[in-house]
């Protein structure tokens, strides 16, 4: 099944967004000066362009740029920000200046050593973050991977089913799902992933936004995918996920968030990325 997206306009969309300093802004204005590069802009820029089969244009251009994000002691202003250079700079095959095992680390205890109410959808998305920093460092051979956030998804999981409380939505339990290797999920985790998706399914949405909701979203589309993919399991309706994910296109050749909405690198990967997962579903059927 071959959603309908016009991958031709969405890759025009991507590359207008890259700015002369060589990294990406969804928001990037030329004829207002508006030249803003970030580092999860040009990580979904990137990602978006592979899923796309189109060559990065300028890619020294844009790993230098990457790399200067880089402090002088291994280290970056926030997480999300390491996270998205660090992940960037592998998908072009240039290496970051300096170690940042010891800066890692650091950013570990503090996600993990922090114990009072926080914002949990946040918190998972920091672990995944890190998951997935740390495999790129020489840390990787003696990192625990989902052993490591036990506590953390224990404490974020919904009684109610899914993640993260309170409320549970499809893309934050994808996430949950995602942080360390699919061969360490437990038999508890995967009962809970496979109900909560069972109960998002829609013969209309194809997947809702959570079970309540009326709604569904680029990230509750990609959520459901990653987890049919990572359970081994087949969709109930993927011929309406593939409709609902050819309405999230624009007109400027981008992906935005919901039907409707604006376009942004994010939602383009998103959708681009829950694209090659219906694919894959339909060929394993």
């Amino acid at each position: 099944m071959t959603v309908g997206l016009d991958r031709d306009a969405a890759g025009r969309y991507v590359l207008g967004r890259l700015t002369p300093a060589g990294g990406y802004s969804f928001y990037r204005t030329p004829q207002w000066s508006v030249e803003e590069p970030n580092a999860p802009d040009t990580l979904a820029a990137l990602e978006s362009l592979r899923l796309l089969d189109i060559a990065a244009p300028r890619p020294n251009v844009t790993g230098r740029w990457l790399r200067s994000l880089q402090a002088a002691d291994g280290g970056y202003p926030t997480l999300t920000i390491g996270w998205a250079a660090l992940r960037a700079l592998a998908v072009l095959g240039i290496a970051p200046v300096r170690s940042f095992s010891e800066w890692l680390s650091s950013r570990e205890h503090a996600l993990l050593g922090r114990r009072r109410d926080r914002d949990w959808r946040g918190a998972l998305s920091d672990a995944l973050h890190l998951f997935e920093s740390v495999r790129l460092s020489e840390l990787a051979p003696r990192f625990t991977g989902r052993d490591r956030f036990s506590k953390l998804l224990d404490e974020a999981r919904d009684p109610l089913g899914g993640w993260a409380r309170p409320g549970a939505d499809l893309e934050t339990t994808a996430v949950a799902m995602l942080i360390g290797a699919p061969t360490e999920l437990s038999g508890r985790d995967r009962g809970a992933a496979e109900q909560f998706l069972r109960r998002n399914e829609d013969g209309v949405l194809g997947l809702r936004l959570s079970p309540d909701a009326g709604a569904t979203s680029v990230g509750a589309l990609w959520g459901g995918l990653e987890l049919a993919d990572v359970l081994g399991l087949e969709l109930s309706y993927p011929g309406a996920v593939g409709e609902n994910l050819a309405l999230m296109q624009r007109a400027d050749g981008g992906l935005g968030a919901r039907h409707a909405a604006i376009s942004t690198l994010h939602d383009t990967w998103r959708g681009l990325e829950a694209t090659r997962l219906l694919d894959k579903l339909h060929e394993e059927r």
